[in-house]
């Protein structure tokens, strides 16, 4: 769906953002784009859409450069950015108006996601808060049918039912011929959801790793002290009421309490951070 080799992009005359940067997205799927603010992941998603171009190297859009923009490619591909604007026109008349773009769409799905999301009435877009903008937006790019959907920030502007909702929808909505790209730093809003996970860092892909092998090759345990969880190889820890959680190595016999096969994605973006070597070692990610 995505892919992009060699990457060069700098905005204006200052230094490379990214230098020699290689990602993808493959078919099926919500894959976690995980980084710090300002780490380049909206640049990135942008230069995937074909709304940024690079100075060198190439960007694959459905096997075709990401750059030319072509209308039937772009008909496959849902995109929502962080920073939007909306046109001051009802409801109804934005999904009429953009709906034939997307020979897919589906009005009675986006009927049941405004539903969902609490979202009645015919109001114009602009009379919307932030957060009722966005559900609409999330309603609409999911019911376009859309086979890669693209999401900046999703969770920005939700309340915490909404974003359950968004996270129930994303779920229903992936498949084996549809992907999901998630790009966020709010590790906690997309816990339970993304798979594959992508750590993006000073314009370069630190990590990347399937979950299912990152729960085969590490784990998450409780430890008396950081100290105690340091011993143990701790790639990243965090004190949490008296005692030290920490993901680990898991090994046939290892110190600490275990705690379950879910993975803390703080702790393991936060590893992925500090120790990304020792991380794409044990995972066999992106080192």
């Amino acid at each position: 769906m995505i892919q992009m080799n060699g990457i060069r992009f700098a905005y204006q005359r200052r230094n490379p953002l990214f230098e020699s940067l290689d990602f993808s997205v493959a078919p099926g799927g919500v894959v976690g784009l995980l980084g710090k603010n300002g780490a380049g992941k909206t640049t990135l998603l942008k230069l995937g859409a074909g709304l940024l171009f690079a100075q060198a190297g190439t960007a694959q859009l459905f096997d075709r450069p990401a750059a030319v923009r072509d209308p039937a490619v772009l008909s496959r591909l849902a995109y929502i950015p962080e920073q939007f604007e909306v046109p001051a026109i009802r409801l109804r008349e934005f999904v009429a108006y953009q709906a034939g773009y997307y020979p897919r769409f589906d009005e009675e799905l986006m009927e049941r996601y405004l539903q969902r999301f609490e979202i009645a009435g015919n109001d114009r877009l602009t009379q919307l808060s932030f957060g009722q903008q966005k559900k609409v937006l999330l309603s609409f790019a999911l019911a376009s049918m859309a086979e890669l959907v693209i999401l900046d920030e999703p969770t920005n502007g939700l309340d915490i039912p909404s974003k359950q909702v968004f996270r129930q929808l994303i779920a229903e909505a992936a498949g084996d011929q549809r992907a999901v790209v998630i790009s966020t730093h709010q590790v906690r809003d997309v816990e339970n959801l993304i798979d594959p996970i992508v750590v993006l860092e000073e314009g370069a892909v630190v990590f990347e790793a399937a979950l299912a092998t990152i729960q085969d090759r590490a784990e998450m345990r409780r430890f008396d002290s950081e100290v105690d969880a340091r011993e143990a190889g701790a790639l990243a820890i965090e004190s949490r009421l008296g005692s030290s959680v920490a993901l680990v190595p898991r090994r046939e016999a290892s110190a600490g309490e275990p705690l379950g096969d879910d993975i803390d994605l703080e702790l393991l973006f936060q590893a992925a951070v500090t120790q990304s070597a020792e991380l794409s070692a044990l995972c066999g990610g992106v080192a």
